[in-house]
């Protein structure tokens, strides 16, 4: 089974309820099969883009990144980490809905640790209707 675990880190709750939070353990689950956990951690403009720089050679703020160890975890153990600019998902979200737009890079990172991409249209076919699906799920 698959646990989310969530550090908001010096930000104020940003929106994201723990009900949300168990809807996106559930969803996830129903999609990957795996043992362990997964984090995800806010973070500013100014962290996201020192990491991107560091880990992706991209000297520019993004609003999601994340890191799979799927392949090398043992059960139980630390599956990915996902990051997320809070500053940035602010500015992209529509109508000012955060908690739209976190849980929908909340998931898009999920799928990146459990090996969706969508660099080739053929995958982006597959990964971006999963990733509405797990948004509506966990929304409605």
């Amino acid at each position: 089974m698959i646990r989310v675990e969530l550090d908001v880190g010096g930000f104020a709750q940003p929106g994201v309820s723990a009900d949300h939070l168990e809807r996106l353990e559930k969803g996830i689950n129903e999609r990957a099969q795996a043992d362990g956990v997964v984090s995800i951690r806010f973070v500013s403009d100014q962290e996201i883009q020192r990491l991107n720089r560091m880990y992706r050679e991209k000297d520019a703020v993004t609003d999601v990144l994340s890191f799979s160890y799927v392949e090398s975890a043992r059960e139980g153990e630390e599956l990915g980490e996902i990051v997320i600019s809070v500053e940035q998902a602010q500015r992209q979200s529509q109508q000012n809905d955060l908690e739209l737009e976190l849980v929908d890079l909340m998931a898009h990172g999920l799928l990146h640790v459990f090996g969706y991409d969508h660099e080739r249209a053929e995958d982006a076919k597959v990964m971006f209707p999963l990733q509405d699906s797990l948004v509506n799920e966990v929304l409605t």
